[in-house]
């Protein structure tokens, strides 16, 4: 096996690792786009504290097929998120495991060829059965979970957000929800596991997935606060001498392609303005402030600044 061949492998496993975390993306790592890469590059900074561009992974992690390898140390390092000590520990012990598979593939084969035919359909049907009985004792249709939300920071409990539970559903769309007065929401659950998307204004979005129990469970998940976007907020209801300042400090939030949208209460098609940095910066920062009071309603991120905002004004 060449090298290229094994950095094919190691594209596979990056995708497998990616949907440990978010397993509702069912299609390959080929695929990916802004927000994909931008939470891979999170994960990746979570693991090995270092992180790779969104052009370096459309030069070589996108592609179906690369011309010539990356850089040695950044092999290495996505080894490293990978549970590996470098790559040529990955190359090593993948090759160990594509032998062990192609062995028991082998001995498999025999095995099966050399055992009656009868004997098998015997031994299968008591199989069947014998799982069936096992996941009917040890699973439990309609167990009820509950999950509430806490800030990272303060350790308080999170009511009154305005917190969205969106539930991914297998072969069904998405179900929308809010949490409830006291800050949580409960789910009766159909399936081994629930996943389900956090969106809170003023918190980092999250993706949650957890397998069912046999009993009533309740946990308590932190949420951590999106900074830029309370700084945001924090602009738009003061009042400040320092023009010059507030403005250096949005450039530096603010990413220079960023796109930025205006949504207007109510349901009509033209409820909707949609602006670029500078035009953002200049009606936040102006004497005559034309945005005031603002709520952010959701925030994406890329290389540590926001490259995608959705905002309203209150009133």
């Amino acid at each position: 096996m060449n090298e290229l061949e094994f950095f094919y492998h190691l594209k596979k496993e990056l995708l497998r690792k990616y949907q440990v975390t978010y397993p509702q993306w069912k299609r390959t790592i080929h695929d990916f786009k802004g927000k994909e890469i931008a939470n891979f590059q999170e994960l990746l900074e979570e693991k090995v504290n270092s992180r790779i561009s969104e052009k370096w992974f459309y030069t070589h992690i996108k592609p179906t097929e690369n011309k010539k390898l990356p850089r040695m140390d950044m092999l290495d390092l996505l080894s490293q998120f990978l549970d590996f000590s470098d790559w040529e520990n990955f190359k090593y012990e993948h090759q160990i495991r594509l032998k062990k598979e192609q062995s028991l593939a082998i001995e498999n084969d025999k095995k099966l060829n050399s055992f009656p035919v009868k004997k098998i359909a015997v031994i299968a049907s008591l199989f069947v059965v014998f799982a069936l009985l096992v996941f009917s004792f040890f699973y439990k249709k309609n167990e009820t979970c509950q999950f509430c939300f806490k800030d990272a920071d303060t350790h308080e409990m999170i009511k009154n957000q305005g917190i969205e539970i969106e539930i991914f559903q297998k072969g069904e769309s998405s179900i929308m929800q809010r949490i409830n007065t006291n800050g949580c929401f409960q789910w009766k659950l159909k399936n081994e596991k629930i996943t389900f998307a956090i969106n809170a204004p003023y918190y980092h979005s999250d993706t949650i997935s957890r397998a069912a129990k046999n009993q009533l469970s309740k946990e308590i998940i932190s949420l951590k606060k999106d900074d830029y976007a309370l700084m945001i907020h924090f602009f738009s209801t003061s009042n400040f001498e320092d023009w010059k300042k507030r403005r250096n400090q949005l450039n530096q939030m603010i990413a220079d392609d960023a796109i930025i949208f205006q949504v207007e209460k109510g349901n009509t098609m033209s409820g909707l303005d949609m602006l670029n940095k500078e035009e953002f910066i200049d009606r936040l920062t102006l004497p005559i402030n034309s945005l005031k009071n603002i709520r952010i309603i959701h925030s994406i991120y890329q290389d540590e600044k926001i490259y995608r905002l959705r905002f309203i004004l209150e009133e």
